[in-house]
């Protein structure tokens, strides 16, 4: 069996983890059965075109006219296929989208796609499948669904509803999301969750006499709680929290939690690191004590799993995907957007801190998400959908 791989969005060297999860489920999938998978990179974010950065812009648009159509391996049974293309809003003859459908015609015929994220990867499966006369299936990510710009006057765009509606398959990440889905579009889904690398993510041995310290990775924007969190962790010190806290990634907000750093003076407890590959983030999840994830939204939390296996408890807001991923056993889970609560929790978890087990936590979180897991999950519906 052949199966075509439409990511919504893929890594790229500006960008190197832009979808890069997207890619990391390919190989999975390519690594626990033995279908011959295509992934397709059509310069999702390479060469996507956005008004409000023209100079940018400029510089994709000649990397653009310099680059090659190439194929080459990422594992013995996963191929790259890069065809160059100019994409941008989806407001503006849908993206370009369209146009690149004709570009693919001399692809060789897959038994079935496999797309991620219903626009733009969705909706180019439909008019693919359409074209071809084979299935196809969408994994759905978004957190909100749908995403605003795809709503208009109250009534979900096309874009998103005729992809949906004539898959063979929808699958979402998580509860919150399938529900999400059938109030918006009326379309019934099956949940099959993300999955998580439990061979690079593992436990490691922790410092003695290290001081307690929570970790959170993230964008720094408004919909990720950082703000919140640097709130919660101010109040939690008032009332004798003895803890470090380390924050991963970048964004618009880095210079206003600064500012709040100095306002608290928390310079010397509340770290900002920057932006972090895998494997520094592997370091920072397996030298905290617990992981913390503030959002306001999240249709799943891949970052949970991460932590997770490393044998991490997690501290997590009850914002949609979380709640299948935190229970009892594993963590805590926090209405959003209240810091005061957070602060609580952060005050619980050092508390009780002895009565997790990292162990239990990484059996968990390797018998729900690990890759042999969650592949199976999958390819168990392109057998379904094929043998119909």
């Amino acid at each position: 069996m052949k199966v075509l791989i439409i990511p919504s969005w893929y890594p790229y060297p500006q960008k190197p983890n832009t979808g890069r999860f997207f890619l990391d489920q390919a190989i999975a999938l390519s690594r626990n059965s033995n279908y011959e998978y295509e992934i397709l990179n059509w310069g999702q974010n390479e060469y996507q075109l956005q008004i409000r950065h023209p100079f940018v812009a400029v510089s994709k648009i000649v990397n653009y006219l310099t680059a090659k159509t190439r194929t080459h391996n990422i594992t013995p049974n996963l191929k790259e296929i890069k065809i160059p293309h100019l994409t941008w809003t989806s407001r503006l003859f849908y993206g370009n989208i369209k146009a690149l459908v004709k570009k693919l015609d001399s692809l060789s015929r897959p038994d079935i796609i496999h797309s991620y994220v219903t626009f733009p990867a969705g909706f180019l499966a439909f008019r693919l499948a359409e074209k071809w006369k084979i299935p196809y299936i969408i994994s759905e990510h978004s957190g909100p669904f749908p995403f605003p710009e795809y709503v208009i006057r109250n009534k979900v765009s096309k874009k998103i509803t005729l992809p949906l509606h004539n898959a063979s398959a929808v699958l979402a990440v998580s509860r919150f999301l399938q529900a999400q889905i059938l109030s918006s579009c009326s379309v019934q889904s099956i949940v099959i969750p993300n999955l998580v690398d439990t061979e690079f993510y593992q436990p490691a041995d922790k410092e003695e006499g290290k001081c307690f310290s929570f970790f959170s990775l993230s964008i720094l924007t408004y919909a990720k709680g950082v703000m919140d969190l640097v709130d919660a962790f101010a109040l939690a010190v008032q009332k004798g929290l003895d803890a470090d806290l380390y924050i991963g990634g970048d964004g618009y907000l880095r210079s206003k939690i600064k500012q709040k750093i100095t306002k608290y003076h928390l310079e010397h407890r509340l770290h900002l690191l920057g932006y972090l590959n895998p494997q520094q983030a592997l370091e920072q999840y397996q030298k905290c004590d617990c992981y913390i994830l503030p959002s306001h939204i999240e249709s799943f939390s891949l970052v949970l799993l991460e932590a997770m296996a490393c044998g991490k408890p997690t501290l997590a807001t009850d914002c949609g995907g979380p709640r299948d991923i935190v229970t009892p056993e594993t963590g805590i889970l926090i209405p959003p957007k209240k810091p005061f609560l957070m602060a609580e929790a952060m005050l619980k978890m050092k508390e009780n801190i002895n009565n997790y087990s990292p162990a239990r936590i990484r059996e968990i979180c390797i018998t729900n998400y690990s890759p042999p897991v969650i592949c199976k999950k999958i390819t168990a519906v392109y057998q379904n959908i094929l043998q119909k």
